[in-house]
């Protein structure tokens, strides 16, 4: 008897093990070097994560189009990225998502770099401009092409990625090149080279987002508020203590924490306060998107009927 009541304890403990709940694989975001998500960074690395049990990982990528490519063939749940990534994603991918944050507007930080013999971008007509094609560089160069009276047609656009934009200013291979820190600002300390156009030409046009899969919210309730939690709890740790903050930022960027507080002068740092008031009235956001999206129409960087575009502006408490 005794012997059939420890059999059948062992059986309801392993049934109990295997039957048990299992846990909910972290929502991997993917996050390429740029001063705006940098935040997100600190406070991974702070542990705010674990502290308020934000079941989250950033997946740490080389550029926009690579964080972009992640989410759009499943690698990841979500991505940082501009709202330009974020719209083609939503109508390339398979994966529904929803617009949760707003790190940061680019007022500065986006630029156009050419050589010191061009100088403007009227001068580069005719001339080979590189850029990331299936991500905000193209947006910005045809703003910025359209501000001078020209057209994307009226130049020679050259795909290039961030990383490999700087040998191909130094060779002559490209006149300019569409660019974001932290590569811009080794580029720009070079005298051969200089600015042509940023995003401060076009305020509130660059902005940024954090991107999560529907699915990936709908199996994390509350992952939202905790998010925005963390941003803020990175924003006021960077306010009382900016030499840790600055060192931990700048050193992911590969710059020093004297160029990354510089760069953070070109950008508009969203807090949690400022957050609250884009999603309180989701249709700003949302009327944004519509407006990027008829662009990107307008450049063939996508096919779509805009005005049929689903809201993927988030819409709940924070």
């Amino acid at each position: 008897m005794k012997l059939f009541s420890l059999l059948s304890l062992i059986l309801i403990t392993l049934c109990l093990s295997a039957c048990g709940k299992k846990e909910t694989p972290p929502v991997e975001i993917a996050i390429n070097p740029w001063p705006g998500y940098e935040f997100l960074f600190l406070a991974e690395q702070k542990g705010f994560f674990k502290e308020v049990e934000l079941n989250a990982k950033l997946v740490q990528l080389g550029s926009l189009s690579d964080a972009q490519r992640s989410y759009v063939n499943g690698y990841t749940d979500g991505m940082a990225s501009t709202v330009i990534e974020a719209v083609q994603a939503q109508v390339l991918g398979n994966k529904p998502l929803e617009i949760v944050m707003v790190p940061d507007y680019s007022n500065g930080g986006d630029v156009i770099i050419a050589r010191k013999e061009f100088s403007n971008i009227s001068e580069l007509k005719g001339k080979n401009i590189g850029c990331e094609v299936s991500s905000l560089g193209i947006f910005l160069l045809q703003r910025a092409l359209v501000k001078a009276g020209l057209s994307l047609n009226d130049v020679n656009i050259v795909n290039v990625e961030q990383m490999n934009g700087e040998s191909l200013m130094q060779s002559k291979a490209i006149d300019a090149f569409v660019s974001y820190p932290p590569v811009s600002i080794n580029i720009l300390k070079q005298d051969k080279f200089h600015k042509v156009f940023s995003s401060a030409e076009i305020p509130k046009e660059i902005i940024d987002t954090i991107s999560i899969s529907k699915q990936a919210l709908a199996q994390n309730p509350g992952f939202v508020p905790k998010l925005h939690k963390v941003w803020q709890m990175a924003l006021d740790y960077h306010h009382s203590n900016p030499e840790d903050a600055l060192k931990i930022m700048a050193q992911r960027e590969g710059i020093s924490s004297e160029d990354f507080e510089g760069v953070l002068s070109d950008l508009k740092v969203v807090n949690l306060e400022g957050q609250k008031e884009i999603f309180q009235s989701p249709e700003k956001l949302q009327q944004s998107v519509t407006e990027v999206c008829k662009t990107l129409v307008n450049i063939d960087a996508i096919n779509a009927n805009c005005e049929k575009l689903p809201n993927f502006v988030y819409k709940g408490a924070l």
